[in-house]
């Protein structure tokens, strides 16, 4: 029963974080922004699982794209936050950079951090799909 309530707790966190995340995206007035955060919020769970979360947030970081880096801050955020199960692991990493530490991982903690970054992911674009209109509904 305890392991069933810390599993719902997390959920609960991570969905909470999610949408904190997600709002004021879909309160800007920068129609494109909330667009591309919508799009690529549909598309980075399949981006991870093809290409691997490394490659992914390297991609992310290199494009520079206002709805790529709220994304890339998004996850980085939780994954540093209490709440994140993975955030011991993740904040232990060596260096300052996202992509410097998810790279420097040893293979089951990078796992792990996939995982749970998949898990947010999912969250955010939920959240995404329900709080930010379509263009044509605009």
């Amino acid at each position: 029963m305890r392991e069933m309530e810390t599993i719902r707790a997390t959920v609960n966190d991570r969905a909470r974080f999610a949408y904190e995340c997600v709002k004021p995206v879909s309160r800007s007035e920068d129609e494109e922004f909330r667009s591309k955060y919508k799009s690529y919020s549909r598309k980075l769970m399949a981006m991870i699982r093809v290409n691997g979360l490394g490659a992914v947030l390297a991609f992310m970081k290199a494009k520079k794209e206002k709805a790529y880096m709220e994304l890339y801050k998004n996850i980085e955020e939780w994954l540093k936050c209490r709440e994140c199960p993975v955030s011991s692991l993740y904040n232990s990493s060596e260096g300052e950079d996202m992509v410097k530490k998810v790279i420097s991982m040893k293979s089951p903690e990078y796992r792990a951090v996939t995982r749970e970054v998949l898990e947010f992911v999912n969250w955010l674009k939920r959240f995404a799909e329900g709080m930010i209109p379509d263009d044509d509904k605009q």
